[in-house]
């Protein structure tokens, strides 16, 4: 089946909706592998709640740091007045200046210089930023995604049953599909949407994003 296919399956396969997840529906979605009852609550006593949430933020961190359409954007940092620090965002989990030459990495909190092992900037930087959204903030889809990775996970260390890892593989790689569609969907409409590509398009005539050689005359 393609990935079109495997998509629209998964849609129907996992009855997605466009309502958000929460931290518990997916603790309860760890739960259920093992045939646990569902929690009411986050904070209700059990044993394994604990495991589970670390579950859950170990594959937010990992998948995120993939860096998706949803947690990934430009972003300018400039220095501070009096220490000449540039400080990075709480939530990133990578910074890296777009100007590629530039010997720039991220060290804690702040853009270090390679070049000249130092931490002082004189002037701003323009930078590509991955942050770590909190799970609850992040689109359905990956949201799906993510519980069943995180599903797969919990299972193989608590359970280890051959039969239900598979019929989880299965889930999974709908799941995978339907959100990889979603990504390069958004992905391919951010990139046509650039002033670049809008500049180049009025050069031939046409006019911006209701070019008509699009469906419906828009990216």
């Amino acid at each position: 089946m393609t990935p079109v296919g495997l998509a629209l399956a998964g849609v129907f396969a996992l009855e997605i909706t466009m309502s958000f997840y929460t931290e518990l529906d997916v603790v309860n979605d760890m739960l259920a592998t093992l045939g646990e009852s569902p929690l009411n609550s986050i904070d209700e006593d059990h044993p394994l709640t604990a495991s589970a949430l670390r579950v859950l933020r170990m594959v937010n961190l990992a998948e995120q740091a993939k860096e998706w359409w949803f947690n990934k954007e430009l972003i300018t940092l400039t220095p501070d007045a009096l220490s000449k620090f540039i400080y990075t965002p709480a939530d990133a989990i990578s910074v890296d200046p777009v100007n590629t030459s530039m010997n720039y990495v991220q060290r804690g909190r702040r853009l270090y210089n390679t070049a000249t092992g130092s931490y002082e900037f004189d002037e701003p930087v323009q930078c590509s930023l991955v942050r770590l959204l909190p799970f609850e903030d992040t689109p359905p889809l990956y949201q799906t995604y993510a519980s069943v990775t995180c599903q797969i996970k919990f299972q193989k260390d608590y359970d280890g049953d051959v039969t239900k890892a598979q019929l989880l593989q299965k889930e999974w790689q709908i799941a995978w599909a339907t959100f990889n569609a979603e990504h390069i969907r958004c992905v391919s409409a951010n990139l046509l949407n650039t002033v670049s590509v809008q500049q180049k398009l009025a050069n031939l005539g046409g006019r911006g994003n209701q070019h008509p050689a699009f469906i419906g005359g828009r990216f």
